[in-house]
């Protein structure tokens, strides 16, 4: 074969090859003399033994699968690693890098990165075709790219970043070098030579928007990609840039810069921006920027009619706002206000009120111990809480509350206010030499708390209890509450409760944590997954309108039977959006509304070649891998962050624009399951 003048630089051979150098690359043998008919359909008895194999996490059982001579097996079989994620099976994948069959080599270089050990680095840049004039391998190196961002160290980075001769139309090449960067930046490894070749990505109208997608998240996520050079050249290309996805990610590297004349600069893209999502990314930054100049338009965003966007301008309030103007925010706060965005606004006031304005503080607490008591709403009314917890005189206001929470997101709230107090900067202030007595009252109402069983309030006051910052070691001298606690949570329902609690104790008395993995309890039901066909469409009825969502099948079959089954069982009916983070996600299926909810299971992770990389995506919510239950979110906007990490199980067809109002205390009416295409 000869090198493609056009693909390839021989100095380089992408980069990699300065760092093996004594390593020859071999061509891979043809595909077009063997078997290379996937067949995955979890109809054929193989796959589908492969495929439970997979959900039992049985490794032995899947090696053998190997060497089946149906490249379909073979790539199921392989695929499993990428959601097990066992080091003891990085040897055995690495093998498969020399499969016959592209597809199959493909997905062991994604497994071997989902893995994440350092041993397959070598092996992973050994494996690169370069000698390829049809580019038929760039799907494979794609894969290799990607995995060594996620296992590789900086001289690798360094090599891969110094690659600038793919073509425009190298899509895969292209994907491949970028999401090695963002992997690498995951891992906080990062190196200019990378941030440049972003750049340069980004700027490049030729290339696919997908790719210059990616390579905007990478400087949208990390603040240390965005190098002093390219600030200026950051912001010429933001003001420029089209397509609004790729403007989000932007908008937050921009906003976090100290170049001069930035609170102009954001002003003016706030002014002209359309897509609220845009908005929502440029008020999480304004990190450096004096809030006297942004502060009448801010406060012009707090009644803007989106309350995602309003609710951000009022946090923003509450980031940069200054004690001498607590009484603007007062007035601002009279206007008829979504609750969401009025409790911004006094969690802004008391953040800004110094602990010895006592007569402004009561006065505060008094309107949120009034706004809390009127309200009918358990959302507001936790959210009211969580506003006294930013009074660190205010404990005993909470503790005297706490037989007036009916609702589990109130209880949850309640010790979530505790907490603040316990962190809250002028705590010690405060209270000066009675603060231990004051701690020592809180941490005792934790404990108590535990005591109790309850799985979300265990949870919330574990999370404190556990939290360095808290000072609740030390405070804690009996262990024996800890086994009352432990005793009464049931497993695997309660199993993030379960796991928060063993970390308090490890914490608070010095012993080690283990978590606590849920062994395999819940099987894919594939007949009843047959019964429906190959696609599969459900509308969720909501409050705010219908969601037609479109299931994956064929890429998380446990995920899909299981959303299946809790719709024909009307789980889903009147449970509540518990969870909404303006353009990030919409969270539901919490059976308590308080996001400690499940069923008495657990179903496994799937974490196929599926990407966050496009907007209105279906994925399962979890506590760690491998415990997702019953809880679900859609992506509001393309979010790679979640990639290889939280199952994609379908995406939204039609009602988009019903996700986007969707707002915390709306709900789901039903979920019906339509006629599926056989």
């Amino acid at each position: 074969m000869r090198i493609s003048d056009k693909v390839w630089n021989p100095a380089l051979q992408m980069g990699l090859i300065l760092c093996l150098a004594s390593v020859m690359v071999t061509c891979v043998p043809p595909t077009d003399h063997v078997n290379t008919n996937l067949n995955l359909g979890f109809n054929d008895p193989v796959v589908r033994k492969v495929l439970e194999y997979q959900d039992k996490g049985l490794v032995d059982s899947l090696y053998p699968m190997f060497s089946d001579k149906s490249p379909g097996v073979r790539f199921a079989a392989v695929r499993a690693f990428a959601s097990i994620r066992n080091e003891d099976a990085v040897d055995s994948v690495i093998r498969m890098l020399k499969d016959p069959v592209l597809e199959v080599r493909a997905m062991a270089a994604y497994a071997l990165g989902q893995i994440g050990s350092t041993k397959a680095e070598t092996p992973l840049i050994a494996a690169f075709t370069a000698q390829d004039t049809l580019n038929v391998n760039n799907i494979f190196n794609r894969h290799i790219l990607e995995a060594l961002g996620r296992c590789g160290g900086k001289t690798t980075l360094k090599n891969i970043a110094s690659v600038v001769s793919y073509r425009d139309n190298d899509d895969e090449l292209l994907m491949g070098q970028v999401r090695a960067f963002y992997h690498f930046g995951q891992r906080s490894i990062f190196d200019p030579t990378a941030s440049s070749r972003a750049m340069e990505l980004i700027s490049n109208n030729a290339i696919t928007e997908n790719i210059r997608l990616e390579a905007a998240h990478y400087f949208g996520r990390f603040k240390e990609a965005v190098t002093p050079e390219l600030s200026e050249r950051l912001l010429n290309h933001y003001s420029i840039e089209d397509n609004p996805d790729i403007r989000m990610p932007l908008a937050s590297a921009v906003s976090r810069m100290t170049v001069a004349g930035i609170d102009k600069k954001l002003l003016q893209y706030l002014s002209s921006e359309q897509d609220y999502r845009v908005k929502c990314n440029l008020l999480r930054g304004f990190q450096n920027v004096a809030f006297d100049s942004i502060k009448p338009a801010i406060f012009a965003l707090v009644k803007d009619p989106n309350v995602h966007v309003a609710s951000l301008a009022a946090e923003l309030i509450g980031r940069k706002g200054v004690k001498e103007d607590i009484y603007e925010y007062k007035a601002l706060a009279t206007a008829e206000l979504d609750w969401r965005v009025k409790t911004k606004l006094y969690h802004a006031m008391m953040k800004a009120c110094p602990v010895f304005y006592t007569k402004i503080k009561n006065e505060l607490a008094a309107e949120v111990k009034f706004f809390f008591t009127n309200s009918s709403n358990a959302y507001e009314r936790a959210e009211w809480l969580r506003v006294l917890g930013d009074d660190p005189y205010q404990y005993l206001t909470l503790s005297s509350l706490s037989g007036k929470t009916s609702q589990p997101v109130e209880k949850t709230a309640l010790i979530e206010a505790m907490g603040q107090i316990l962190v809250h900067p002028e705590f010690i202030r405060a209270y000066g030499s009675k603060y231990i007595e004051v701690k020592s009252y809180i941490v005792n109402f934790l404990v108590a708390v535990c005591k109790a069983g309850d799985a979300g309030s265990t949870a919330a006051a574990s999370v404190i209890l556990k939290d360095p910052k808290s000072g609740a070691k030390g405070f804690v001298a009996d262990t024996s509450w800890f086994d009352t606690s432990k005793a009464k949570l049931k497993l695997p329902q309660d199993l993030e409760a379960y796991n928060e609690l063993l970390q308090a104790r490890a914490l608070l008395f010095d012993s080690t944590y283990v978590a606590y993995k849920a062994p395999y309890n819940h099987p894919i039901d594939f007949n009843s997954l047959a019964l429906q066909g190959d696609s599969i469409e459900v509308v969720m009825k909501t409050t705010k309108g219908n969601i037609t969502l479109l299931l994956f099948t064929d890429k998380a079959p446990g995920s899909v039977a299981n959303f299946l089954e809790l719709c024909q069982k009307d789980f889903y009916d009147n449970k509540f959006f518990h969870r909404v983070v303006p353009n990030f996600v919409v969270q539901a299926g919490c059976p308590r509304g308080d996001g400690y909810g499940a069923l008495n299971y657990t179903i496994r992770s799937e974490l196929n070649l599926n990407y966050y990389l496009e907007t209105g995506l279906l994925g399962m919510a979890h506590a760690g891998n491998h415990s997702e239950g019953t809880q679900f979110f859609i992506t509001h906007s393309p979010a790679p962050h979640l990639d290889g990490n939280y199952t994609i199980f379908g995406k939204v067809k039609e009602g988009m624009d019903v996700v986007h109002t969707l707002y915390q205390g709306d709900k789901i009416i039903d979920v019906i399951i339509l006629k599926a295409n056989k």
